[in-house]
């Protein structure tokens, strides 16, 4: 199976609900149409080209690169009917004015037209057999994978170091290379770990926020704290956000080891680089009625859980990560508030309709399926091919 082979195979199309003028007002909207680039180095040109402060471009959600994506982008501070603007691979038209930047509660949700390729014929009656308990019994909701990129490098959470109060810790993840960072920026941040402390060395390959990192880090050798401030907010609040949603599905994972060990119904481990996704069939319906009900803490500081089954199961997972709720307030750090959220326990895709399996143009002898579906904010498309290309009992 093949997720993501051509941009066309994975279409994302945001659903919002930010109040739109046709009257001026303080900020632009627009309509972000993009592949193949991530969120925050098009916030990054886009500000450039707009003349604006990075601060001043607000999106709901950030969008998987690898893919045809469609969103709401509102930027403060431009004069006049603003230009839509064109450039390789995304597309800004001006569609009105509003009060208020977009931020992630004017998403109501996604909808997904998924290309699935690659598929062995022997598979294809498996796939919709688990499409059809999908739709009736849900799946769980993690974050996934790729909502923890700034990890990517295999060496750990930048935002549990922050967490932690390890600063040198966090800017050295900041700087670790990862194989998705294109060539100039891969050349830069293995100059850097090579050179640690040692600024000058890499200071002439700088660019963009990491050559201003560089430049102060010459200048004070050793101030990280002031370093790590001068980082993108929304960057340093994604990567605290990214650590809260790992122990977010460790907590998921052990209580559907607990309801499975109890209810005997079978579980199917997937393990990632980010830890093992548990995965259920089909449930029984007393486990399903509870489940479905079930709201679990993405933890912060002020995280009260009312469960003591959770509780337990939260507190074992803090006690396996060395962190405790209080350093989740990410002390000393200016503008970076990590509250506790709730999140659904499991989540059922609506609209499901799943095309017949056909031949695949690109893989000789196999099949493709299309899927389309909507899910509500913060749910993950991904988590959902995964669940139906299992073989569970």
């Amino acid at each position: 199976m093949k997720l993501k082979v051509t941009p066309a195979d994975f279409v994302v199309e945001e659903e919002t609900e930010l109040p739109l003028s046709t009257r001026a007002g303080t900020y632009a909207v627009f309509q972000l149409s993009k592949k193949s680039w991530d969120t925050f180095d098009l916030i990054d040109l886009l500000a450039r080209r707009m003349r604006v402060r990075r601060e001043d471009i607000g999106v709901g959600g950030f969008k998987d690169r690898h893919g045809s994506t469609t969103q709401v982008v509102t930027v403060r501070g431009l004069r006049g009917r603003p230009a839509s603007i064109s450039d390789r691979n995304f597309t800004m038209r001006f569609t009105g004015w509003a009060e208020r930047p977009a931020s992630a509660r004017d998403v109501r949700g996604n909808r997904f037209t998924i290309t699935i390729r690659d598929i062995a014929p022997g598979e294809v009656q498996r796939f919709q057999r688990n499409l059809d308990v999908a739709a009736r019994d849900g799946f769980p909701n993690y974050f996934d994978e790729q909502r923890f990129g700034s990890a990517r490098h295999g060496a750990g959470f930048m935002g549990k170091e922050i967490c932690l109060g390890r600063r040198e810790n966090a800017l050295r993840l900041y700087f670790t290379p990862s194989k998705h960072d294109d060539q100039k920026t891969r050349k830069l941040k293995k100059c850097v770990i090579e050179n640690w402390g040692r600024w000058e060395r890499c200071e002439g390959m700088g660019f963009g926020e990491y050559g201003r990192i560089l430049a102060y880090l010459t200048d004070s050798r050793r101030a990280y704290h002031q370093a790590l401030q001068m980082i993108d907010r929304r960057f340093l609040l994604f990567v605290v956000n990214a650590y809260q949603s790992f122990l977010f599905n460790r907590v998921l994972a052990e209580l559907l080891r607990e309801l499975a060990a109890h209810g005997r119904f079978p579980l199917h481990s997937l393990r990632s680089a980010f830890g093992v996704f548990e995965f259920y069939g089909a449930l029984p319906d007393d486990i399903a009625q509870r489940l479905s009900a079930a709201v679990l803490p993405v933890p912060g500081y002020d995280t009260v859980v009312a469960d003591e089954g959770v509780r337990g199961i939260l507190q074992k997972v803090l006690s396996e990560e060395g962190i405790r709720l209080a350093d989740l307030r990410v002390r000393q750090m200016r503008r970076i508030a990590v509250h506790g959220v709730e999140r659904a326990a499991i989540v059922t895709p609506q609209d499901l309709v799943a095309s017949q399996a056909e031949g695949d143009e690109r893989y000789p002898g196999k099949r493709k399926m299309t899927l389309r579906f909507f899910l509500p904010r913060g749910s993950y498309a991904t988590l959902l091919v995964k669940r139906i290309a299992l073989a569970i009992p």
